[in-house]
């Protein structure tokens, strides 16, 4: 089953599917890329690279997602293996991370307003704040606290909360935090759907003037990320979903 982000995310493909199927090299006097720099809008024809980039990598990312929630940090091949865990768990992070970038990217080609208060929701989400101080920088965290001794902190993963598929830190040897997880890759979902329906509804306002298929199409996906269900061509809402 295809989530909210994997539709947004196919339906800017289609966007450029489209322009590229419609390009004839033949009559066309410019490159490919200076006619996508034009259809866009972007300030470089690197644009093109970035988008078709940033789409394989929502791409590629969402499936590490996919799997992460359907077998969790055991895996799978349902090993009783510690090392499966981190290595899910350090992959998993590291995916998210990835994402990021690639969302980052898209904000950053197509200038989205929100791009600075987008930007720095992600950073601070806890997902990416989780793949900082064990994934990344777990032996120099530098977002300290103010009961931190030192100029950095360190962390380390609690091994038999990780046995249990539990996630607890213990930082400077001192603290615990604990982690739920299903519920901060939610918060995270949210937060990527949320992007993703600003930045393909502006590219949408700017080429098709919120008109015809793509228009249709990309409204019922808003409707699904709302919490809609849609059966054929009808849609259920419910009373308590934001429009």
């Amino acid at each position: 089953m295809m989530t909210t982000t994997e539709k947004y995310n196919d339906l800017q493909k289609e966007i450029l599917h489209n322009f590229a199927i419609r390009w004839d090299s033949e009559k066309c006097k410019t490159t490919f890329r200076d006619d996508v720099k034009k259809f866009y809008g972007f300030e470089k024809k690197f644009g093109w690279n970035i988008i078709l980039n940033s789409y394989y990598i929502i791409d590629d990312t969402e499936l590490a997602k996919k799997s992460f929630k359907k077998f969790d940090l055991q895996g799978p091949s349902r090993h009783q293996d510690i090392g499966e865990r981190y290595l899910r768990l350090y992959g998993f992070l590291n995916s998210i991370y990835q994402q990021k970038l690639a969302i980052d990217n898209l904000m950053e080609v197509f200038k989205l307003p929100k791009q600075t208060e987008f930007s720095k929701k992600l950073s601070e989400n806890e997902l990416l704040t989780l793949r900082n101080k064990i994934g990344a920088h777990p032996s120099n965290y530098r977002d300290v606290k103010e009961d931190s001794e030192h100029k950095f902190d360190v962390y380390e993963i609690s091994r038999p909360d990780l046995e249990m598929d539990r996630l607890k830190l213990l930082r400077n040897q001192n603290h615990f935090e604990n982690y739920d997880l299903s519920n901060a890759i939610d918060e995270f979902d949210k937060l990527i759907e949320e992007i993703l329906c600003e930045l393909t509804g502006k590219i949408i306002k700017k080429i098709f003037k919120n008109q015809g298929k793509i228009y249709a199409d990309y409204l019922k996906i808003n409707e699904i990320k709302n919490g809609a269900i849609i059966l054929g061509e009808t849609i259920i809402s419910f009373k308590n979903n934001k429009a």
